[in-house]
């Protein structure tokens, strides 16, 4: 089925100046048939982040791009943001942690758009250390997807040592040629988060980190891990 998508440039206040994102409404096909997010919640917004500033991330990865398709399939509407210091975001990379101030400029944001309490965090690499510490100090966060965790060679120090509980159903989606995120590291993390909760992972065979040349197998790979999420009794 053919799908209409209405992609917006968008400027929204920040920690450190104007934030640079582009919002799409949730009109995908699944939208019109009825489909369910999280649990209690008809498709909440999804803000996605990107890789790391300092290495050419953008909101324009193709693997950010990649999760936007997935989600507005599902009827939810999104928000692609640039960190401080990429595109027309202002200020610089932080070095810090100053990035998780600019994700909650963008839910403040997503949801202002959108109107529900209820939001979805999405990030990629750099990405997902952000998204999965912005959630857990969120607590209308309904559900994560991280990818490419680099859970073997962190950057800028930046361990999952702090995620020590799940109150939202996470996705993790892996490369099994990861270079920085092994297939027994990130399986080990699943194991331990899973005796706190839901979670699902997903490993696209004969991927590297940034999922090169194997795009439509990590839209499969998320396709499927939302529906095993969204099942009942799951």
């Amino acid at each position: 089925m053919t799908t209409s998508r209405k992609v917006e440039s968008v400027l929204f206040p920040g920690p450190e100046g104007v934030l640079e994102g582009l919002w799409s409404t949730g009109t995908g096909a699944a939208a019109a048939a009825g489909a369910v997010g999280a649990v209690g919640e008809s498709r909440p917004a999804a803000v996605i982040c990107h890789p790391h500033p300092a290495h050419h991330g953008s909101m324009h990865s193709k693997v950010v791009h990649t999760v936007y398709r997935v989600l507005e399939d599902g009827g939810h509407s999104t928000l692609r943001f640039n960190f401080r210091g990429v595109g027309q975001s202002a200020g610089t990379y932080s070095g810090s942690d100053g990035e998780v101030g600019d994700l909650a400029a963008a839910a403040a944001y997503a949801r202002e758009r959108s109107g529900a309490r209820g939001l979805w965090v999405a990030g990629f690499s750099f990405g997902s250390w952000i998204g999965l510490t912005y959630s857990l100090r969120d607590p209308d966060v309904k559900q994560v997807v991280g990818l490419g965790l680099p859970v073997t060679k962190n950057i800028d120090g930046r361990r999952f040592d702090f995620l020590d509980r799940l109150p939202w159903p996470l996705l993790l989606v892996q490369g099994d040629r990861d270079q920085y995120g092994s297939v027994t590291d990130i399986q080990a993390l699943r194991d331990r988060l899973s005796r706190t909760g839901r979670v699902e992972l997903r490993v696209v065979a004969s991927s590297d980190h940034f999922f090169t040349g194997r795009i439509e197998a990590l839209r499969e790979a998320l396709q499927d891990g939302l529906h095993t999420l969204a099942a009942p009794g799951a």
